[in-house]
């Protein structure tokens, strides 16, 4: 594989990373008291300086014992496939409690990724610490209240938006830390999607010396992602943005099933 091609590819799983780590998440349908998100699944496209690299689908999917399972997979297309695919997956497994985000459980998986792109991290909320069994070097470290995975910090951010917050701050156990994630909204901007063009609050991180990273969540769909922005200073631009979007697939599929 020439520098190039190693390039491409390397932008490629950053832009995944990316994607994990500062996407916001929000819904269009409103849940109900015992519910507070209803099912869905979104599709994205990922490009990088205009050209499509690949494709990431989320979805949130309530279990039996009133968890809920929230799912990211990512697959390389395009120029980004023919220099070898890339597929990556994140499962984050919480609950509920009190009207409060709790997590459980969250694994990451990429085969050519590096330790961190495996973790396999336990919230023990009766000990307060979290531990990494997946990859590399197993860790155990304090866990302080309210502290999230990289893909819940994404359900917390509803919360905030939705509450009207323009300043946001999320602690996320990672890399044998706890980290700190700020952001702050700087404005709103049309954002044009495949099935309409819709108002976006647009949201920046903060602290990131080296790119500016921008999210923009829709209002009228309850504040759901609709494109992410990553700007390098080396002059690469990474783009993620929203394809299709829809809210309670089960529940569609059984209505389907049941006129047949």
């Amino acid at each position: 594989m020439t520098r190039r091609h190693r390039q491409w590819a390397n932008y490629f799983s950053l832009c995944l990373a990316i994607f994990t780590a500062l996407l916001l998440t929000s819904f269009t349908a409103r849940a109900g008291a015992e519910e507070p998100y209803p099912e869905f699944v979104a599709d994205y496209i990922v490009r990088i300086n205009g050209i499509k690299v690949g494709e990431a689908t989320f979805s949130l999917e309530r279990t039996d014992n009133n968890e809920y399972l929230y799912r990211q997979r990512s697959k390389s297309t395009g120029v980004a496939a023919l220099l070898g695919s890339d597929t990556s997956s994140q499962t984050s497994r919480w609950r509920y409690v009190d009207g409060e985000i709790q997590a459980l459980e969250f694994r990451s998986k990429r085969k050519t990724g590096d330790d961190d792109d495996n973790a396999h991290l336990f919230f023990d909320w009766t000990q307060h610490r979290v531990e990494n069994r997946g990859a590399g070097e197993h860790w155990n470290i304090e866990l302080p209240e309210g502290t999230l995975d990289s893909l819940l910090m994404q359900m917390a951010m509803l919360f905030d938006l939705r509450d009207g917050k323009t300043d946001l701050e999320y602690f996320i156990a990672v890399r044998k830390r706890i980290k700190r994630y700020q952001f702050k909204v700087t404005g709103r901007d049309i954002i044009e999607l495949p099935f309409g063009n819709y108002e976006a609050i647009r949201a920046e991180r903060l602290g990131d010396k080296k790119d500016t990273s921008l999210v923009w969540g829709a209002p009228e769909l309850d504040y759901f992602p609709v494109r992410f922005l990553k700007q390098k200073k080396v002059g690469v631009e990474i783009e993620i943005l929203l394809q299709k979007l829809d809210f309670n697939p089960r529940l569609a599929q059984d209505t389907a099933g049941q006129g047949k």
